[in-house]
C-alpha cells in the first residue's frame, strides 16, 4: 500500500537510497545507517516500513532497490533539495554547507505552489534583463504573468516565447530549447516556460533550474523526448520540451 504522506525521516531515507544506487550501483543497510547517522537496527526497521508501503524492495541481508514509485519520489525529493541548496547559495549568498543544512530544514515543509514561486523568483533574478532597483515590483508582474493574469504587461507574458533561440551565448555555453537538442547531448535546465500547468508538471517530475540531464532520445510531435537525470529516465512530449530552456556547451 502506497503511503501518501511520508515522514521527514522516510523522505531522507529514500534520498539516501537513491544517492547510494547512483554512486555505488547498490544500497546496503550498513551504508544507509552510516549516512543517516543511525544504528543498523534503526535503518533496518525503516527499510521494512518503506518496503511495506511500496517504495522499496527489501529482504534481510539483500540489497535495497527502489520501486517505480520509490524512484520517482526519491528523484523528486533529491531535485527539490538540490534546487533549494542552489537557490540559497546563488541568490542568498549562503555558504554551501549552510545552504545544504537550510535546504534539509526547509524541503520537507514546502508545498508545490510555494516551490514554484521560488523557482519563478530564481529565474527572474537570473534571467530577466530588466532586473534593477525595481526588482520586487517586477517580480510581482512576473507572478501575474505566470498565473495568466490579464493585467500583466505584454513584455512579462511574452518573456519566454519572445526569445530567439539559441541566445545568450557565453564563452563556453549557449541557451536553447530542450526540444532543439539531439540524441546524446548533455545540458542543464536554465528556465521553465510560462505555461503554469506544464511548469507544475515539470516540477512534479523533478525537473527544475539547475537540473543536469542527458538526452537519451530526441522526440517529435509523435514520439516522446527521453532524458536521463539523477539516474532516472523521464519522458516529455514535444509541448513540454519546448517549454524548457537549457544551457549546453558551445559547439567548437
Amino acid at each position: 500500500m502506497i503511503k501518501q504522506n511520508l515522514s521527514e525521516s522516510q523522505q531522507d531515507y529514500l534520498k539516501i537510497v537513491l544517492d547510494l544506487i547512483n554512486e555505488k550501483k547498490v544500497a546496503r543497510i550498513k551504508e544507509i545507517a552510516t549516512r543517516k547517522d543511525v544504528s543498523m537496527p534503526s535503518a533496518t526497521e525503516a527499510m521494512r516500513k518503506l518496503s511495506n508501503e511500496g517504495y522499496i524492495q527489501y529482504s534481510a541481508r539483500e540489497f535495497i532497490e527502489l520501486t517505480a514509485i520509490g524512484e520517482k519520489t526519491a528523484h523528486r525529493l533529491t531535485s527539490k533539495h538540490s534546487f533549494l541548496k542552489h537557490f540559497f547559495s546563488d541568490v542568498l549568498n549562503i555558504n554551501e554547507d549552510a545552504a545544504d543544512q537550510e535546504a534539509c530544514a526547509v524541503e520537507h515543509h514546502l508545498s508545490d505552489s510555494t516551490l514554484e514561486r521560488l523557482i519563478l523568483l530564481y529565474q527572474f533574478l537570473n534571467e530577466c534583463e530588466k532586473n534593477d532597483a525595481r526588482t520586487i515590483n517586477l517580480f510581482k508582474e512576473c507572478l501575474k504573468a505566470a498565473e495568466g493574469g490579464a493585467q500583466s504587461s505584454v513584455a512579462c507574458r511574452n518573456c519566454f516565447i519572445a526569445h530567439n533561440f539559441p541566445h545568450h551565448p557565453g564563452e563556453k555555453t549557449l541557451h536553447t530549447l530542450l526540444a532543439n537538442l539531439i540524441r546524446g547531448q548533455d545540458g542543464q535546465i536554465v528556465m521553465l516556460g510560462p505555461d503554469s500547468e506544464i511548469r507544475l508538471s515539470l516540477i512534479e517530475k523533478g525537473l527544475m533550474p539547475g537540473s543536469l540531464f542527458h538526452m537519451e532520445e530526441a522526440g517529435d510531435a509523435s514520439s516522446p523526448f527521453v532524458i536521463q537525470t539523477d539516474g532516472c529516465l523521464i519522458e516529455l512530449d514535444e509541448e513540454a520540451a519546448k517549454m524548457i530552456e537549457v544551457a549546453i556547451e558551445q559547439p567548437e
